[in-house]
């Protein structure tokens, strides 16, 4: 699964890059490193407003939700979800059949490689381009008690194209990464359930992707791991021998 995600360029680049304007007077700042467990607000780009970059929290609510508790159980497992059921999941299936499509700018997202007992970082990112969209559905659910509105995403993932699978090895999953021709279609296209599985279930090709190990400040407790130093290539003894991992 994927719920470590970076977006390390700043507004003016990101605005260039999907040909849309940031709708928030916060601003954005690059992010090197954000972790889905703090439900984090990101940048996203909507089906329904394409000249639009929306801030939208990490972790979908769906439009039953009951409560503010119930939202909150929710929403920490709804950081990714899998593309072969988003039709049959309740949490998902309003969302997807509402056509709530959007696309998650990224740079690179992390995944961790298993030996035994030990887990060992790395970052992904793709070749020839510095940021690249990651499929996500979005919604948008009204606190009963406040009256305040939530607009949030789930990203979207599948099975691990071959790269991925030696990287990931324990869940084997990936982020759904479009390709440009897929990103126009997820954004802008009326999408019946065949073309949405048809899209997700094509696998990025890993010989387009880059990965390199990088060190456990990743997961340091004591030291900001948002900074660019989180990215940089570390080495280990045990990987070594393990050159399929790295491309």
């Amino acid at each position: 699964m994927c719920f470590h995600n970076s977006l390390s360029v700043d507004q003016p680049a990101l605005e260039k890059r999907y040909k849309a304007k940031l709708d928030s007077p916060a601003g954005f700042d690059p992010v090197y490193h954000a972790n889905a467990y703090q439900f984090p607000d990101w940048p996203v780009v909507t089906h329904q407003q394409p000249g639009k970059l929306q801030l939208l929290q990490w972790g979908l609510i769906p439009k039953w939700a009951k409560s503010r508790e119930d939202a909150d159980e929710i929403r920490a497992k709804t950081l990714n979800a899998r593309s072969e059921t988003i039709f049959d999941k309740p949490s998902f299936r309003s969302a997807i059949q509402a056509g709530r499509r959007c696309l998650i700018p990224s740079t690179g997202f992390y995944e961790w490689h298993t030996i035994g007992s030990k887990k060992f970082p790395f970052f992904i990112n793709l070749k020839n381009q510095k940021v690249f969209s990651i499929a996500g559905i979005w919604d948008e659910w009204a606190d009963p008690e406040t009256g305040e509105v939530l607009h949030t995403f789930s990203l979207l993932t599948s099975e691990a194209n071959p790269l991925l699978a030696r990287i990931h090895n324990t869940k084997q999953r990936m982020p759904v990464v479009l390709t440009p021709e897929a990103e126009k279609a997820w954004l802008h296209d009326n999408l019946t359930e065949r073309d949405v599985l048809a899209i997700t279930g094509d696998l990025f090709p890993a010989d387009q992707m880059h990965s390199h190990s990088i060190s456990k400040r990743i997961t340091s407790r004591t030291e900001p791991t948002d900074v660019p130093e989180v990215q940089a290539p570390a080495d280990y003894p045990e990987l070594k021998d393990r050159a399929e991992l790295f491309v």
